[in-house]
């Protein structure tokens, strides 16, 4: 069979284009690291690539959630443990107030310190995560307390709108926010079906009253045992809260794991074998020189050489 100089010269350039080209991905392979970086180079591992940042996409947005999740939590625990101490400091200026040795003016002095009290509880049920209010709700952005006329007024969400959830791991939320008006606003029957909030303000005015009201010590009694109750109250949230928080503490442990697993898997997926890839590189280029010399000495080869 004849075979053309065109022909051959278009083969042998066909041929020096492939192993340019089969260099050009092993030097790619090995300056990216990846042997995978769009769907031709390997379908099946594009797709699996693909597959696995969702996961990752996924498990990111989850790990942020938890992070965000716990900050909320642990703020929310410290915002309850120093209303529960403005509570002691309540309750010993209560048992300092029912000493019959002290004076009316001297109960002056308690009122004012209860009216600090007051304010700083507001303070404390007005604290910001992320510029977020922790217990308005799902009005984040309202400030849920406000003291008008001797009175705590709540401005948060209502009770069915007060659920803080955020998904942890798939399918699985959690609620992060302790709500304001449940918590704080709602009688407790063993507090004398006061609230929190309530108890508080009672207390300052039961010790403004003069210790020659007839209703003062049973007043005062009254408070003390309504206090312990509030306390009582408070701190379970903090139990519940500490509890949370340690969930998420877990559930941040198990997606690290996760995270580096997938990006063990991606790496299998998508990763060249540097060693590979280099030793691959120099046999594909002493290939490539053994062509470029064949084919060069072919193409000096003309009819006149064969004439002669």
């Amino acid at each position: 069979m004849r075979v053309s100089t065109n022909h051959l010269l278009n083969n042998m350039m066909k041929g020096v284009g492939n192993q340019l080209s089969r260099l050009n991905d092993l030097s790619q392979d090995i300056a990216t690291g990846k042997r995978v970086t769009k769907p031709s180079d390997d379908p099946v591992a594009a797709s699996r690539g693909l597959a696995l940042r969702a996961l990752r996409s996924g498990l990111r947005q989850h790990k942020s959630n938890v992070a965000d999740g716990r900050d909320w939590l642990m703020t929310t625990e410290t915002a309850l443990m120093n209303l529960n101490d403005l509570f002691e400091q309540a309750n010993v200026l209560v048992l300092d107030a029912a000493n019959q040795t002290r004076s009316d003016k001297d109960k002056e002095a308690f009122v004012q310190e209860l009216d600090r009290i007051i304010e700083e509880a507001v303070a404390v049920l007005n604290t910001r995560h992320d510029d977020r209010y922790i217990f308005a709700g799902l009005a984040t952005t309202t400030k849920p307390f406000s003291l008008e006329n001797g009175e705590i007024v709540y401005y948060g969400a209502n009770d069915a709108d007060g659920r803080k959830e955020i998904e942890i791991e798939p399918g699985m939320t959690m609620q992060i926010n302790v709500n304001g008006k449940l918590a704080f606003m709602t009688d407790l029957e063993e507090a004398g079906n006061r609230s929190v909030l309530k108890t508080l303000i009672d207390v300052r005015e039961h010790v403004a009253e003069s210790y020659s009201s007839p209703t003062f010590h049973d007043d005062i009694a009254q408070d003390i045992d309504a206090i312990a109750v509030v306390e009582d109250h408070i701190l379970n949230h903090v139990t519940s809260v500490g509890a949370k928080v340690r969930n998420l503490q877990r559930t941040s442990a198990k997606l690290d794991q996760n995270e580096v697993e997938i990006e063990s898997l991606l790496s299998k997926t998508e990763d060249a074998d540097i060693a590979k890839a280099v030793v691959e590189l120099e046999l594909q280029k002493t290939v490539y020189m053994a062509i470029l010399y064949s084919t060069s000495d072919i193409m000096k080869t003309s009819l006149l050489d064969y004439l002669r």
